[in-house]
């Protein structure tokens, strides 16, 4: 009889083993997904303190500070809606319910938007040293200047954003490669 039974105990720890796995990737999964909300809410509050605090200076500017305060109001609208769109995408999907196919692959996304926006972070500053340059040659000195230190606050800003996010996520790569062994 007990020989009977003993031939489901394979099959038993096999079950054991798939649902300790299928745990690890959800907890994965609601940690990266706790990490990329954090980073949006960071954006969407830096947004709106731009926002805020340069429309308040914006009526009482003038000069280049004016378009500083400008060029805040435009970006953090974009920034606006990236971090409410991100937010919203990552608060409606069920994290934990992706399998580890999924899971490499949204994490792979995920490095590689941020990656791409490390990338235009960079390529944000070189745009701002080139409007303050030619700010010193221009009939439009002082909004070049002005849109050019605006800029340079916030792909600042993005920067920092993006290379932490990075660090916490790539950070937990070795994590997921355990899981795929």
């Amino acid at each position: 009889m007990m020989r009977k039974y003993l031939c489901l105990l394979p099959l038993l720890l096999l079950c054991l083993t798939a649902n300790a796995q299928g745990n690890a990737i959800a907890a994965f999964n609601l940690e990266q997904a706790e990490t990329l909300k954090f980073g949006m809410l960071a954006l969407g509050l830096w947004a709106l303190i731009n926002i805020l605090i340069s429309s308040i200076k914006l009526t009482k500017s003038s000069r280049n500070r004016r378009y500083f305060f400008q060029m805040n109001i435009y970006w953090n609208i974009v920034n606006l809606i990236i971090a409410g769109g991100s937010l919203y995408y990552t608060l409606s999907v069920d994290a934990g319910a992706r399998t580890l196919p999924e899971t490499v692959d949204y994490h792979q996304w995920v490095l590689k938007l941020l990656y791409l926006s490390i990338g235009l972070d960079l390529a944000f500053l070189m745009l701002a040293a080139y409007l303050k340059e030619s700010s010193l040659s221009s009939p439009k000195a002082e909004q070049y200047l002005g849109y050019g230190q605006a800029i340079t606050l916030q792909a600042f800003f993005l920067l920092i954003l993006d290379i932490t996010l990075v660090v916490l996520l790539d950070g937990r790569s070795e994590q997921l490669l355990r899981l795929l062994q």
